[in-house]
């Protein structure tokens, strides 16, 4: 979920270019990777340093781009649209600039949305599950006792997606999702048709 902080700089404000250490990155080893046609989906893990700088789409890595992708390939494997990815991506931009955290960087939470188990998201290992994640967030985790988006904004193909987003968040910072709306679809115009949808 997100933090109470007032403070400008937060783990919100997280750099698409840092250092990373050895330590950084690790695997669930019991998740097996996740495919969609012939693209391999992991669960890996990366943390970087926090900065002010903003979420720029073509200054994105890697990891940032297969997790953008991944996220698209899940909403369309629940046969949602353009709608409920915008509104994932723009969540996962604001939360975790894209980066699968590990660590917990507020209170209890990790992962692409920073949710946290003990609001009801799930265990910790499946807050950071990116398939478990996306699918709470959605509101089709069974995992998960928080309201997703389908329960939480039921009309949400009509509704404000900055505002649907702080609906499910309940973030102290309301205003951060609407900022990321239109790099959210940019994202999905630029992935959308050649991602498939991922139903495992």
């Amino acid at each position: 979920m997100t933090s109470t902080s007032t403070s400008p700089l937060t783990r919100r404000s997280l750099v698409a270019a840092g250092v990373l250490g050895a330590a950084s990155l690790a695997t669930l080893g019991s998740l097996a990777p996740a495919r969609a046609a012939d693209e391999t989906w992991t669960e890996e893990f990366m943390t970087r340093a926090e900065t002010r700088e903003g979420f720029l789409i073509d200054g994105m890595d890697r990891w940032q781009i297969q997790n953008a992708r991944f996220i698209i390939a899940v909403v369309r494997g629940h046969e949602l649209g353009k709608e409920a990815a915008c509104i994932a991506l723009s969540t996962a931009i604001v939360e975790s600039w894209l980066y699968n955290y590990e660590p917990a960087v507020d209170l209890d939470s990790g992962g692409l949305f920073q949710q946290r188990p003990s609001m009801g998201w799930g265990s910790a290992a499946e807050v950071r599950h990116k398939k478990k994640a996306i699918d709470a967030f959605l509101g089709l985790g069974d995992h998960s006792e928080a309201p997703g988006l389908l329960q939480a904004v039921p009309n949400y193909r009509h509704a404000d997606p900055g505002a649907a987003a702080q609906t499910v968040q309940a973030s102290a910072h309301p205003e951060r999702y609407a900022q990321q709306v239109s790099a959210a679809l940019r994202l999905w115009e630029r992935y959308a048709d050649d991602v498939e949808p991922y139903t495992d």
